[in-house]
Order: structure tokens, then C-alpha cells, then sequence
């Protein structure tokens, strides 16, 4: 299948008073419709500003995309024009950003801000807006819509307002949508909903989406394919079954081993990766995970590994990839 949205280099730094961070380093990625890729990796591995960054929502400055490609049905995202990237950004592409509260206006009613983009991107009169608006929120489980729409956000409870986030991305069809972290402050029922929810909502609408966490348990079930960030690089992108049960990757592996286990039997402590997130202010030119990594060896300092092809849709960047990989089965999936 052509893909949907395909990334090619992406590179963007941070221009600073104390010099430049090198937030993404060359990424690439695709996304097919009806798809799922979750972008994995810990805080400040350059997770959030990829997706920034082919959105277009990138602070400039002191932020700045300075190569790549954002590919959208064949167009070049990152070589629009304000104008044309506002009736891109929410009917073509959207976003769901981590905390409601501060995504939403708090001054203004929930089917104020529900409507503006149905008004702009589909033309809709107010009646139109207003009915596709109070149909989103039954679509995403908020009950008695209607009254709703004239609530503001502190109104809502937590879920609801994310609830209200989900429609409003997903009011004009897009056909991509970027989660970013969206249940990250939520407790783990209403978690659980809002997962069950976007995935149904995703089967129902065919679009493809980019699910963005720390969390590898989160999308285990989620995903139908996994890229693991780390100091703005992808150091291993593979189908979900493949990440859990056969991880390449030293910091993938990492990962995995910190998860706690479902099933209780494991009574040590959790593992944990040793030494401290990477400085980004200073290039790469050797393997960015080498200070931590427990199997480092002379060439990895030397000389940063490219991302190649293992196995079919298994990709990982390590020079000793093929002498871990009898150390790599994990288990399965949490």
C-alpha cells in the first residue's frame, strides 16, 4: 500500500543561547491508513518535536526543521505557506496534544471551539456545525451532548475534556492523527477507555495514526508497528510482535526490561538503564546510546550505525545486533 504520510531525514534543531540542540537527527518513518506506529523512547528523545515539526506547531525560533521531507497524499508538509498549512492542519492532518486543560480555551464553550474548524475547513452553517459537534461528543461517550456544548473546560472532568480534545481532531475526517501522549494524566480506567475508544474510532474511520508515549506497555496492544526514539534518532523500528519478543536494539532491550510484569512472578527489582540522557547540544558521531550501553565495544564509539534492514519491516541501528540477538527474546508481549 502507498503510505499516507511519509517522513524522509527529518532534521530539527533548537538555536539557543547555550548553542544548538540537536533535537531530531535525520528520522524516517511511514504511515499507512488504518495503521498504527507508536513512537517510543524516553522524555527528550525528540518524540514530541518530530510530530511538532510536520505539523507545523514548531516554535520559530528558537526552533527551526532544517532538512527532510513530511510527505501527505505526495506534498511536502514542511514547504507550506501559513496559509495553506491552516487548512491542512485539522482537516487533512490532526493532532491531539497530552494535557486538555491547556489545549482547550478555557473562556470559550466547548461547542464554540468544537464548531470553528467545522465553519472554516467544511464550510458548515452554524446549525451544521453545531449538530456535527453534539454528534463527535456522542461518538466519543460524553453523555448528554447537547447540554455539554455550552460548558466550558473546567466543567469537565479530566476524560471528558480529552474526550472533547478526540472529537474536535477528529470532527473534519482527517486523514492522519497524531496522539501525543494523551493519556498520560489520566488514571488507568479512564486510560483504558480513551485507548478503547481511538482504536474504535480508527476502525471506523480508516485514517492512519501516530501514537506517541514512554510507555512500550501502552501500545503493546495499540500498535501495529513500533519506532523507539532515542537522543532524536530511531534506533529500532519493527512490527509490535517483533519489539517484544525479539527486541535488537541494547536500549530497546533496555526498555522492555524495566517493564514490570502483569503475571506477578518476577519478585527482583526491575532493571533499570544506567547513566544519564545524552547532552544534545553536541553532535552524534558515534552510537548515541554507547555511554550507556552494557555491551559497548571501540567501533561504537567510533562511528554511529546507521539504521539497516534485519529481517522483513525489522530495521535497528547497533553494530552488534547479530551477537545480541540470541540474548534478545524477551517474552511476549505485556
Amino acid at each position: 500500500m502507498t503510505p499516507v504520510l511519509e517522513v524522509r531525514n527529518l532534521v530539527t534543531r533548537f538555536h539557543t543561547e547555550e548553542g544548538v540542540v540537536h533535537a531530531v537527527n535525520g528520522i524516517s518513518y511511514s504511515v499507512e491508513a488504518g495503521e498504527t506506529l507508536a513512537i517510543v523512547g524516553e522524555s527528550g528523545s525528540g518524540k514530541t518535536v518530530s510530530a511538532l515539526s510536520i505539523m507545523g506547531l514548531l516554535p520559530d525560533p528558537p526552533g527551526r526543521v532544517e532538512g527532510g521531507e513530511a510527505l501527505l497524499a505526495g506534498r511536502d508538509l514542511l514547504g507550506l505557506s501559513p496559509a495553506e498549512w491552516r487548512k491542512v492542519r485539522g482537516r487533512e492532518m490532526a493532532m491531539i496534544f497530552q494535557d486538555p486543560m491547556t489545549s482547550l480555551n478555557p473562556v470559550l464553550s466547548i461547542g464554540y471551539q468544537l464548531t470553528e474548524a467545522l465553519k472554516w475547513h467544511l464550510k458548515s452553517t452554524g446549525s451544521e456545525a453545531y449538530a456535527r459537534a453534539e454528534e463527535m461528543l456522542t461518538l466519543v461517550g460524553i453523555p448528554n451532548p447537547r447540554a455539554r456544548l455550552s460548558d466550558h473546560p473546567h466543567q469537565l472532568s479530566g476524560g471528558q475534556r480529552q474526550r472533547v480534545m478526540i472529537a474536535m481532531a477528529l470532527s473534519c475526517n482527517p486523514s492522519v492523527l497524531i496522539a501525543d501522549e494523551p493519556t498520560t494524566d489520566l488514571d488507568v480506567t479512564i486510560q483504558a477507555q480513551i485507548l478503547d475508544l481511538v482504536e474504535g474510532l480508527q476502525n471506523t474511520l480508516g485514517m492512519a495514526m501516530i501514537w506517541i508515549t514512554h510507555d512500550l506497555a501502552l501500545v503493546a496492544g495499540l500498535a501495529h508497528r513500533v519506532a523507539v526514539m532515542y537522543a532524536g534518532h530511531i534506533v529500532e523500528e519493527a512490527p509490535v510482535g517483533e519489539i517484544y519478543g525479539r527486541p535488537k536494539h541494547p536500549y530497546t532491550q533496555g526498555l522492555l526490561r524495566s517493564m514490570p510484569k502483569l503475571d506477578g512472578a518476577r519478585k527482583e527489582r526491575l532493571d533499570s538503564i544506567q547513566g544519564q540522557p545524552p547532552d544534545l547540544i553536541r553532535p552524534f558521531h558515534h552510537c548515541p546510546f554507547a555511554p550507556r550501553c552494557p555491551h559497548v565495544e571501540e567501533t561504537c564509539r567510533g562511528k554511529r550505525p546507521d539504521l539497516q534492514p534485519v529481517s522483513a519491516g525489522h530495521a535497528v541501528a547497533c553494530w552488534r545486533w547479530e551477537e545480541l540477538a540470541g540474548d534478545s527474546k524477551l517474552g511476549d508481549a505485556p
